[in-house]
């Protein structure tokens, strides 16, 4: 297919021309600005709205979808590569506003020769007015991208293959309790770039990756980082008995979001003989007094693995 009938292609997948004020407003923000909303991605009879309602209705679910809006200088929707190569990161940004623990979800996107890294933040906690969006985008094989000109209406759409783990961002995000409006604001208003959200990113994916190598290695029999301990009930066990335990725990393999919600593999649960047994690494410092703050650091770090009888709990 040549160039131009692929453009159109995507042009003819844009949703029908409407007026809508947020659109209007978006089209007039600064090149590099970013947003997500409700967006009504199948026909309807009525011509006036695009964006879901305040007052939802059951059918949210099939009829709308969390798409994602981009601005674009004018004149680049079209100049772009008609393959666009587009990079996406997603994470956590937990952090305290007052005595508050927040932890919105923040999205990135990089597009090829484009110089901007496009930045979205979702706010789980938004109240009955509206539904979170991540169960949705947790089910959706494709992120859908509207590129914003100067106009009020998108100039183009792109489908991106969706390889984030919402539920992984879930769980971490519902391990604390709900916040406000007020508190989300304040997070988005300390001001990151999206460099510094792509490198933290980055950062924080390689340092779960190297705890997670690190502890697989020490729960398969390296006790060179660290000792294991046993509650009274395990030591009770015949050797034989121990050592078939010990099996299980370095074959375990299967985490999950739930079990493993920071990736680290730092926990398990395992079956010997219809009994339910509990294993989980612990950090220390090399003085095992006090809790290590760098367990991806052999050099500063004393790992434990207690493993414990489920009823022992």
């Amino acid at each position: 297919m040549s160039r131009n009938k692929q453009l159109l292609s995507q042009h003819k997948q844009l949703p029908e021309p409407q007026e809508n004020d947020l659109l209007k407003i978006f089209s007039q923000s600064p090149i590099g600005t970013s947003t997500w909303n409700w967006i009504l991605t199948r026909p309807r009879s009525e011509k006036n709205q695009i964006f879901l309602p305040l007052s939802t209705t059951s059918d949210w679910t099939t009829d709308y979808e969390p798409l994602f809006l981009l601005k674009v200088s004018p004149g680049k929707s079209w100049d772009l590569e008609s393959s666009l190569n587009v990079a996406c990161k997603a994470g956590v940004f937990i952090t305290k506003v007052g005595s508050i623990a927040v932890a919105p979800i923040y999205v990135l996107f990089q597009l090829s020769r484009n110089d901007y890294i496009y930045q979205v933040w979702i706010n789980h906690y938004r109240g009955n007015m509206l539904p979170s969006p991540l169960d949705k985008l947790e089910k959706m094989p494709y992120l859908t991208l509207l590129l914003m000109e100067d106009k009020s209406q998108p100039e183009r759409l792109i489908k991106i293959e969706n390889q984030i783990d919402w539920l992984s961002l879930k769980v971490k995000v519902e391990s604390l309790a709900s916040w406000s409006w007020d508190a989300f604001n304040a997070v988005k208003s300390l001001g990151y770039s999206g460099q510094e959200l792509w490198d933290r990113t980055t950062e924080t994916q390689a340092r779960e990756t190297t705890i997670a190598k690190l502890n697989d290695r020490f729960r398969n029999g390296d006790k060179s980082l660290g000792e294991y301990r046993m509650s009274r009930e395990v030591l009770a066990l015949p050797r034989k008995k121990q050592k078939e335990l010990f099996k299980e725990i370095q074959d375990f393999s299967d985490f999950t979001p739930e079990n493993d919600p920071n990736g680290q593999h730092e926990m398990g649960r395992v079956m010997m003989d219809g009994v339910e047994y509990v294993w989980k690494i612990d950090y220390l410092d090399t003085s095992m007094i006090m809790l290590s703050d760098a367990p991806e650091d052999i050099n500063r770090t004393t790992r434990v693995l207690l493993v414990i009888r489920e009823d022992e709990c």
